[in-house]
């Protein structure tokens, strides 16, 4: 049985959804769980009663909120969970409407109305729940106080309706501020998970990807070629006698310089191309579904680009040069062995005099 109800309500969660989408699809499930089996219980009593309006109305509802978990579930796309959530807020809505007409079982049908504001903040959020409940109370005050001779099959003291609908307002204020702090707080976690994430996968000086961001985009961009059989390139470039700015100008201009290349580097790439970088005064270039020998042409540009490109240090102009290895990534060389081989073609590039391309 537990087995059972947890399936049930683990129905349509997907590791893909965001976990507020899971939250809410869980939710649903096992409210809609809890209305069919209590308005189902609760109908089969009126109808034994042989009260047959409240089990009509009863058992409409328990049919009303398992349709809208089928819907949630067979379709299972974002319009399809709006939906549902609207289909319970407006069976329950309607279902407690009506219990406030007929007075349900022994005039307690209204005691019913206190589930009413937390159920449709929650699935309808802060504003539009708060928007329906104005629409549901309004509804309320109108059926107590004007249309109550010619609605209402049964009686209600003044004392009872008024009572009633101020509790109500009260239950539905402090259901709307949870909700507002929820969804604020929400937001507030989120916005630091994003900055958390933003931090740890790009540096901060030059704002790139750093080498953990870069690795993860490696790694999903060599999971690509598994499934296309296609190929991608990748490039290590490193700063000619990068060491001798530091000392020079010192480490402060030596970060301009960082900068500067990083902007010269990002300024001449094509837009599926990802830089990133890689560690100190190295560069990791990925270029998607391109071969090396591709990538060397882009690779010469940028490297034209940057000699020719006089750098401001102070009151100083210098050219700076870079050294560039590069290796095509297939399917039958390991990512690994594919980094050490640009690494080994860049030290191949350093070796032979700099400001080179160098492919193995």
């Amino acid at each position: 049985m537990m087995s059972f109800l947890k399936q049930y309500v683990m129905s349509g969660v997907s590791r893909h959804y965001k976990d507020e989408t899971n939250r809410r699809i869980m939710v649903v499930n096992l409210f809609s769980a809890v209305g069919v089996s209590i308005t189902f219980f609760l109908g089969i009593r009126a109808l034994i009663g042989q009260e047959f309006p409240l089990a009509i109305i009863l058992l409409t509802a328990s049919i009303t909120f398992a349709l809208s978990q089928r819907i949630q579930i067979h379709f299972g796309t974002p319009r399809s969970r709006t939906v549902s959530m609207t289909l319970l807020i407006t069976c329950l809505m309607v279902l407690v409407f009506l219990l406030l007409i007929t007075g349900g079982k022994d005039n307690t049908g209204p005691l019913w109305i206190y589930l009413v504001p937390p159920v449709t903040m929650f699935f309808a959020g802060f504003v539009r729940g708060l928007l329906a409940l104005l629409v549901f109370t309004i509804a309320c005050t109108l059926l107590f106080f004007v249309f109550d001779e010619s609605l209402l099959l049964t009686s209600y003291t003044y004392a009872f309706k008024s009572r009633l609908l101020y509790s109500f307002l009260t239950v539905t204020f402090l259901s709307a501020f949870y909700e507002y702090s929820r969804q604020k707080s929400y937001e507030t976690a989120l916005d630091l998970s994003e900055q958390f994430e933003q931090q740890a996968n790009h540096d901060h000086l030059t704002k790139l990807m750093n080498r953990r961001g870069c690795q993860v985009t490696l790694e999903r961009e060599y999971a690509r070629i598994q499934r296309s059989k296609k190929v991608f390139s990748i490039a290590i470039a490193d700063i000619d006698r990068f060491k001798s700015i530091n000392d020079t100008y010192g480490h402060e201009a030596g970060d301009d310089v960082l900068v500067k290349i990083s902007e010269i580097f990002s300024s001449r790439l094509r837009k599926q191309d990802i830089l990133a970088r890689w560690g100190g005064e190295e560069f990791m270039f990925i270029f998607p579904e391109t071969t090396s020998s591709e990538a060397v042409n882009v690779l010469e540009e940028l490297r034209e680009a940057l000699s020719y490109s006089a750098v401001a240090i102070g009151d100083s102009d210098i050219h700076i040069t870079s050294s560039f290895g590069v290796c095509e990534v297939s399917c039958a060389l390991p990512l690994a062995d594919a980094i050490r081989h640009a690494d080994m073609e860049l030290y191949r590039a350093k070796e032979s005099g700099r400001n080179k391309v160098c492919i193995g």
